[in-house]
């Protein structure tokens, strides 16, 4: 059983201009029962807020300002007013929260998703990368189930291949797929790395430098030569021939170089949040639990090693999942300051260049789904493949496709 604090609706920052009045109203998901209003109030002395027709702020309320909080009782769905006369210019930053205990039985991380333009070319990059494990093709050309349950109204017609380290392959895969004919969508992957969504995956080497010469000499496109992040990590962005990054890091085992790459596992899985506090609620759910900070700032080299010629800074954690016989999944939740791209992660269905879903196995995926459901989360569309494995996809709070998978037991 896994606790989280829920963000419900928010935040929402409602800004009033200089004299102007403020209105503002919308609904939201959530369970029935307890729950609470944050309030951080930025020189607003009068307004009405209504959650599901009360009014849980009272004038008195807003005589400093601050952070106010109320309590509430949500129902699964939920409206919330928001009226501020006119007056001085000022703002509320709104954010409701639920504390919720649940157990989606998710053992652990199987792949992430990559979108290719072509699928061999794809397969003889992670050959030079030394990806010695490989289920090729992974799945059926075409699938109606699968296709809807990725946000297709009918069909598909794709290439898929599965990529491990490890031979016999083994997870966390690279899942990588080529959408064919009508069924692509001729939309890029993400052109810089402050995009929100998953913009790039990170493996760990026991030759940074090495590995970064020989991926050269092979034609493989680098952001920048080996650079050092404040925190003391050696790193490089490459980029495959769709431009799609991944990440290399400097890790020492003791093991010796060797002539090509040495990459020795999936570190991480990054993800660009709006909101941290959000973000990291949401996959303690599915039990994230371990967390290290990962807020960095630079310029320079730092910069230019992100494709930026400008500082850079950005907060985040890595939260750490611990699945079966100890293996541990990190994801790199990043909220970037500078520079900030507020465009939206990809919208479905998952048929464009770039990485954009996530995937866990569970125990029971019709109990998975049971409770996700009854939790208030959007669902992408049906379940599908078959009794013995089904997937399907709900949003995290940016819109990033999470998939689970796992046997149906209905």
């Amino acid at each position: 059983m896994h606790e989280a604090n829920l963000t419900r609706f928010g935040p929402q920052r409602i800004k009033r201009e200089q004299d102007k009045p403020t209105t503002f109203s919308t609904t939201f998901n959530a369970m029935d029962g307890p729950a609470k209003l944050v309030l951080n109030n930025e020189g607003i002395n009068n307004a009405s807020i209504q959650v599901n027709g009360n009014s849980v702020v009272q004038e008195k309320d807003l005589a400093t300002n601050g952070e106010i909080t109320a309590s509430l009782s949500l129902k699964k769905k939920n409206s919330i007013e928001v009226s501020i006369p006119q007056g001085a210019a000022g703002a509320l930053g709104i954010r409701v929260t639920q504390v919720t205990k649940a157990d989606l039985g998710v053992l652990r991380q199987g792949y992430f998703g990559l979108n290719t333009t072509d699928i061999e070319r794809q397969r003889a990059l992670y050959d030079t990368m030394g990806f010695i494990g490989e289920i090729y093709p992974a799945g059926p050309e075409t699938s109606t189930t699968f296709a809807q349950a990725l946000g297709f109204p009918d069909d598909y017609l794709i290439h898929v291949s599965l990529h491990s380290l490890e031979n016999p392959p083994t997870p966390p895969f690279v899942d990588t797929v080529q959408f064919r004919g009508d069924s692509h969508r001729e939309e890029p992957p993400y052109a810089n790395l402050n995009h929100i969504g998953m913009t790039y995956a990170t493996y760990s080497t026991t030759d940074l430098d090495g590995d970064y010469a020989f991926l050269q000499s092979k034609g493989v496109d680098f952001l920048s030569a080996p650079a050092t992040a404040p925190n003391g990590e050696r790193f490089v962005f490459l980029k495959d021939q769709d431009g799609i990054f991944l990440k290399l890091i400097q890790v020492d085992n003791g093991d010796k170089p060797t002539p090509g790459c040495n990459l020795v596992r999936l570190a991480n899985t990054n993800m660009n949040v709006t909101d941290l506090e959000r973000s990291r609620e949401f996959y303690r759910l599915i039990g994230f639990s371990e967390s290290a900070p990962g807020a960095q700032a630079g310029s320079g080299e730092f910069a230019a090693a992100h494709g930026f010629d400008e500082p850079i800074e950005f907060d985040g954690e890595d939260i750490t999942l611990i699945g079966e016989n100890d293996e541990r999944a990190t994801l790199q939740l990043r909220r970037w300051h500078s520079p900030y791209d507020d465009a939206p992660a990809y919208a479905p269905p998952v048929n464009h260049l770039g990485i954009d879903r996530i995937n866990f196995y569970v125990k029971d995926l019709t109990a998975t789904v049971k409770t996700l459901t009854e939790l208030g989360f959007e669902r992408l569309g049906p379940i599908g493949g078959s009794k013995e494995i089904g997937i399907v996809f709900f949003f995290d709070p940016d819109g990033i496709k999470v998939q689970f998978a796992g046997p149906q037991t209905d």
